[in-house]
């Protein structure tokens, strides 16, 4: 369904798949009875990290200790120092120099804040990147070139991976030619170490949070694609994306976060 979007400053707007606005405590509400609850966020948005950051309290007030927060923003290689920060072994400097933390580290910081004081598991769920690269720019088999510890820290290999998806024919689309194809498999390596850990640590009386990026669960594939032998009732999807964005469509998840548009310098505010 193609949204109609009204401007409204200052004030992101959530809507429902059938297009219907909605407040977050219809959203928080909706997580009740889910197990995995992805948000789909626009990088450096402050709707959307205050949006993840309100899920999470709310997901701990209701679960406690059952609650398990993944974020994409941690490689897989670095658990053992997130491990560390998050029992007080090392501190935040050791912690944030050692981690490979992202350049907008600040707006994912009171996420991990929370849960380190609230003791919420945190996993790094993302594929080091230097074996992403090594895909897109040598093609998937490098893969199985890898020695058996990097093994360890990748989702199963061969992947079993979905080349007809709208997204990953988007992303191959993109570059002629083999680049296309390498794009593809660089992402989709992306989409199943996540989807991989997720499955590794929701055991049965958890709930897992996801963060990552909209596109790694658009239109409810990319990381949900390797996830195809849980209940899709089980799964709940948040997105986000610009106002005004060209044909939006809200029925890509369950609820979608407008994120409003930034005013041009020297306009009021």
């Amino acid at each position: 369904m193609s949204l109609q979007m009204a401007h409204a400053q200052n004030i992101s707007s959530l809507y429902n798949a059938q297009g219907k606005v909605v407040s977050i405590e219809d959203v928080l509400g909706a997580t009740k009875g889910k197990k995995y609850i992805f948000i789909g966020e626009m990088h450096g948005e402050k709707p959307a990290h205050d949006l993840e950051l309100q899920v999470l309290e709310s997901l701990f007030a209701l679960h406690g200790d059952k609650l398990v927060l993944g974020m994409e923003m941690f490689e897989t290689d670095v658990q053992p120092v997130l491990n560390e920060y998050m029992s007080g072994i090392i501190n935040t400097r050791s912690f944030e120099s050692e981690s490979r933390i992202w350049t907008n580290y600040s707006d994912y910081r009171p996420m991990v804040e929370f849960a380190k004081a609230h003791r919420i598991p945190v996993i790094a769920t993302n594929v080091p990147r230097r074996y992403a690269n090594a895909v897109y720019h040598r093609g998937v088999a490098i893969l199985d070139s890898l020695s058996d510890y990097a093994k360890t820290i990748l989702p199963p290999l061969p992947m079993n991976v979905d080349t007809t998806l709208s997204s990953y024919q988007e992303l191959k689309n993109m570059i002629p030619g083999h680049g296309g194809e390498n794009m593809l498999y660089s992402q989709a390596i992306k989409d199943a170490s996540m989807a991989h850990q997720i499955l590794l640590h929701a055991k049965v009386d958890k709930i897992f949070l996801h963060i990552n990026g909209a596109y790694h669960t658009k239109n409810r594939e990319g990381i949900l694609s390797f996830m195809r032998e849980i209940d899709p009732k089980l799964i709940l999807t948040i997105t986000t994306i610009p106002e005004g964005e060209d044909n939006p469509s809200v029925e890509e998840a369950d609820f979608t976060l407008i994120i409003p548009s930034k005013p041009l310098e020297g306009t009021p505010h």
